[in-house]
Order: C-alpha cells, then structure tokens, then sequence
C-alpha cells in the first residue's frame, strides 16, 4: 500500500511538473514599419538621448527608421534563459530569399513585450514588406525554445 502510495505520489508530481513551470510562448506578433519621428518623445529634447520609457527596443542598427517585430511572449523577459537569441528569417518583398536577423534579448525586464527593429540600411523604406516570416528563440547553445511563422512561411516554395 506505501508503496502505491509513493507510486501515486511521484506521478502526480510529474504530472504538475509541466504547471509549474509552464513554457514560454510567443502569444502574439505584429509588424508594422516606423520612422525615426515615431520614437520622438518629451524627454528625448531636453536630454538629447532616446526615451525608451518601460519599452524593450532592440535593433540591428542604430537607426530607428525599419521594420519592427512586436513579439509578446508568454513570460516576462526575466524568465528568458540568459544570453538568449530570437533569430528572425524574413522573406522580403525586394528580395525573394530569406534574409536572417539575430537579436540578443535583454532579460533585465519584467516586461513580456520586445519590440525588434530591423533598422537603418537592413530595411530602408516602408515600400518594403515582409511576405513571409519566421521567428525562433534560441537558448545560448542554439537549443530552439520556441518558434512561430506567419502562414506563408509553411507553404511549399
């Protein structure tokens, strides 16, 4: 009996092992272009910086103009394992071979959010769209965390 017990026991522990300590998700993604003036805010004119607010922006360049990736995450950034990667592979209206971007995700937030910019000379102009895409989160050794694409990307090329 004790030992159906423990048997019981270990099992339902297992069981809520996956509860615990859920997965991390991307819950949602959304694209949209912005131009450098879209980031102006009061603070940036009489301190001369940026004012990222309680935003996370990372960029492939420091221009701000480009095409950004709004990804909510199922966790904060926090829970993220460190020196993480969300790689980006991009089919582009201009260009019709995936393009690869590769973002280092600060984990210092409490914030599920991350907006990724692809920035400055990577995407120049808002005539250029992103037919089809795929986002990966990467641990440091390159373990896939998580993945989502748009449903073009699951077509056949």
């Amino acid at each position: 009996m004790k030992k159906v017990r423990k048997l019981l026991t270990a099992g339902l522990l297992l069981g809520l092992t996956p509860s615990l300590f859920p997965e991390t998700q991307i819950t949602s993604v959304n694209e949209v272009y912005w131009t450098a003036k879209d980031f102006l805010r009061v603070p940036e004119y009489f301190t001369g910086k940026e004012y990222f607010g309680k935003q996370v922006v990372v960029r492939t360049d420091e221009g701000r103009a480009g095409l950004y990736f709004v990804l909510e995450f199922s966790q904060p950034l926090l829970t993220i394992p460190a020196n993480s990667s969300v790689l980006i592979r991009v089919i582009r209206s201009d260009y019709p071979v995936a393009k690869l971007y590769k973002f280092e995700i600060p984990r210092n937030n409490k914030r599920s959010e991350v907006l990724l910019g692809i920035t400055g000379d990577d995407w120049d102009s808002p005539e250029i769209k992103p037919l089809a895409w795929r986002i990966e989160l990467q641990d440091k050794n390159g373990k896939l965390l998580v993945a989502k694409q748009s449903f073009l990307w699951e077509h056949e090329k």
